[in-house]
Order: structure tokens, then sequence, then C-alpha cells
């Protein structure tokens, strides 16, 4: 008999089991869900690197394009309307000289106006052109302390019917090729020529957009136009020129200015007619004490108290000096200056026996001046150096000066 051996049939989940495990899926879904939305988010990506800098052409022509285009973008709508413009020639701002740096700049100022400025017709810088135009340009080249080749390049663009400021435009230069040296008008004039007139040009250069430029060097424009060409024309080595223009400006009341009786007492030097040249150093006397601001460069032999170079021509200047302070109740105090070599204290001392022996000129040629307090002395060595380069050359020649400043008498 065999034995059967009954299977028993399998029992399918109940609906309830599989209720119980979809719960169960559903729940752990949820769950999960729960969790995920309760983790913080994912840190954003790191910002991108910002863009490099735009390189800055800082050559010369380079930064007077960067110039002309931002004074363009000051102008706007300006800039598209017809205008005539002068510019009156560059200085160096520390000196007020024309440098043949300076003149390189204004070369490439006029040149660059014609591209970047389509509009502005440019006017030479004479009597006619600076009475017709509408806009005036100025500027300066300065050098950057104790940085060799490196200088800042500010240039101001002014509206001559309302007086104004209407752009500016300051930019880096390097350039270790650009010469220092002052032109010949200023490397040859007695005197140092920072006056009135001079600092309301740099003054002008300096003002924010908006404000009001100089009055006073806005309104002498055709003669400071008239000064210019006398200073081309001598630069030229055209005497007899420089001396009629100079003598044009000279009768006028704002001609009274030191570029003019430098250029009167330098013109006629050349021309052989020394009287006439000392009367103009009279004029240069007397002006600078009259306005507190004569300095007189005068070159000595290194490290002693004697003029170098023409003995007689510094006796003249001397002369006069004299002259003038002995015709007013003026009392002064002679100030002498080196430039930067050597040591400090031996310099101090060198420019103390410098003021000392020009002070004792001075009573040679006018007894009067010893008595009371008149004329006293004071040495500066290099503490107030104009230029600094201690180059020893005509670019430093302003250092090695001697001052004449108005003091009190008591």
């Amino acid at each position: 008999m065999n034995d059967r051996i009954e299977t028993q049939p399998q029992q399918r989940p109940s609906t309830v089991t599989r209720r119980s495990r979809r719960g169960l899926l559903l729940l752990a879904l949820t769950t999960a869900i729960a969790l995920g939305a309760c983790k913080a988010p994912p840190p954003p990506p790191p910002p991108a690197p910002p863009p490099p800098a735009p390189l800055v052409n800082e050559t010369l022509q380079g930064a007077i394009n960067g110039v002309l285009l931002d004074i363009a973008r000051q102008l706007g709508p300006q800039a598209a309307a017809g205008r005539t413009a002068v510019i009156d020639p560059l200085l160096d701002g520390r000196t007020g000289q024309q440098t043949k740096a300076t003149e390189r700049a204004q070369q490439v100022l006029a040149t660059s106006v014609a591209l970047v400025l389509p509009k502005v017709t440019l006017l030479r810088f004479d009597e006619v052109g600076a009475r017709q135009s509408s806009w005036l340009f100025n500027g300066t080249l300065n050098a950057q302390p104790n940085s060799s080749g490196s200088y800042t390049l500010t240039v101001a663009l002014s509206d001559r019917g309302s007086g104004l400021v209407i752009a500016r435009g300051v930019a880096p230069v390097k350039d270790s090729q650009l010469d220092e040296a002052p032109t010949r008008f200023y490397a040859e004039s007695p005197s140092l020529v920072r006056d009135r007139a001079i600092k309301g040009y740099i003054e002008t250069t300096e003002k924010p957009v908006g404000q009001p430029a100089d009055a006073l060097y806005l309104e002498q424009i055709p003669t400071a136009a008239l000064l210019a060409e006398a200073q081309d024309a001598y630069n030229a080595e055209r005497w007899d020129d420089a001396l009629k223009l100079m003598s044009t400006a000279a009768a006028r009341d704002d001609g009274q200015q030191l570029r003019t009786f430098n250029g009167l007492y330098m013109a006629n030097m050349k021309l052989g007619r020394t009287a006439e040249a000392e009367e103009a150093f009279g004029k240069i006397a007397a002006l600078g004490l009259a306005t507190s601001n004569l300095a007189v460069k005068i070159l000595y032999l290194p490290g002693t108290t004697d003029f170098m170079g023409d003995p007689a021509t510094y006796a003249m200047w001397v002369r006069q000096i004299a002259r003038a302070v002995q015709a007013t109740e003026l009392c002064l105090n002679v100030v002498g200056h080196t430039s930067k070599t050597g040591t400090e204290q031996g310099n101090r001392i060198l420019s103390q026996r410098r003021a000392q022996s020009m002070r004792d000129r001075l009573v040679r040629d006018a007894p009067a001046l010893a008595r009371g307090h008149r004329l006293r002395t004071e040495g500066k060595g290099w503490d107030e150096t104009i230029v600094g380069t201690g180059t020893d050359d005509l670019r430093d020649a302003l250092d090695r000066r001697v001052e004449f400043k108005v003091v009190s008498c008591d």
C-alpha cells in the first residue's frame, strides 16, 4: 500500500497583510521625504572670479588718450557740438616752468584732441586765437617724488564764457625718456617766474569740475598768448621778435609779470643792450619785492660763496636788488638754498654762508641797508627744494637760489 503524501495548498497573503506592507512602505517613503526636507540646501557654487582689471596704458600717448576720453564723457552732448579751443602751454606744476617734457605732452595733446574730440577746432594760441576761442585747455605734468620716470598728467577744460571748469582728467604716465630740463627761456631766466599769473594757471588745473576757473588767469589769456609767442621766439633765437613781443606785453597792465621782465632782460642781453637789460632786471627786483616773491637763481662754485659765471652779470643783479630794497622801507630775510647733494648739515652751513655773503654784497652797494634790521639771513640747506632731483644741472637750478622775503622790521 503506497503511502500518499498530501501537500498542503499555499496560502495567499491576506488583504490585511498586503495593506500593512503598503502602509510600511508609504511610511518609509514619507519619512525619507521628510528627512530630506530637513537637510540644509547644498552650498551655492563659489562666485566666478572678477574679470581682470583692464590694463592702463601709462605711456604719454595712452595717458593723454585716456584723459581726453574722460573729458569727452564728462562733456556728454557738448562734445558733439562745434567749439573752438586753444591750449595754453602745459607747465611743470612744481616750478611753473615749461620743460622739454611738457612741450612733448602739449604736442601729443594737440594731435589727440582732433581724434578724440573731432568737433573741437583747435586754434593757434596767439592773441587772435585766444580772443576767438570759447574753450581753453591747460594742464600740468608733474614728476612723482622718489620715482624716476613716473609722472602725473592733469588736463583741465574751461569754458571762457561761463568761467567754469567743465571737464578735467588725470592719468599716470611712466616714461623714463621724458626730459625734465626747462626750455631755453626758463633755463636762462634769472629769477623764479611762479608769480600770481602762474599760480592762477596751476590752480585752474586743480579745480573740481563745475567750479570757477581762476578769474584773473582767464582774464589775462590774450596777454598769456602774447607771452607764449615771445617765449617761442626766444627759444628759436629770434631775439628781435622776442623783444618786440615782450615790450608789447610790458605796455599792458596785465603784462606786469615776472615772465615779461625776465624776457625783456634776456632778449636785451642777447642783443647787447646792457643798459636796457639792467633796467628790466630792476623791474624784476621791484615786482618781486612788491609781491614778496623775489627768488634769484645764483650759481656758485661748489662749496664756496663765489659766483660761477660772469661776475659782471651777478654784480648787476645785486646792484639792482640793493637799489630796489633801498627805495622802500621794507625789511628782508635773505634766504640761501642748495640742491639735494652732499650732506644735510654741510648744505645748511653752506646756504647760511651764501645768504650772509649776499647780504654783505647788498650792503656794499647800499650802505643804508646795514642799519637796524633791514637785512637778516637764514640758510635753509635743501629743506625747501622745488625740484629736488639732486642732479646739479639745469633741471634743478631753481634749488640753488637766494630768496628775498619781506619780513616785519620789528
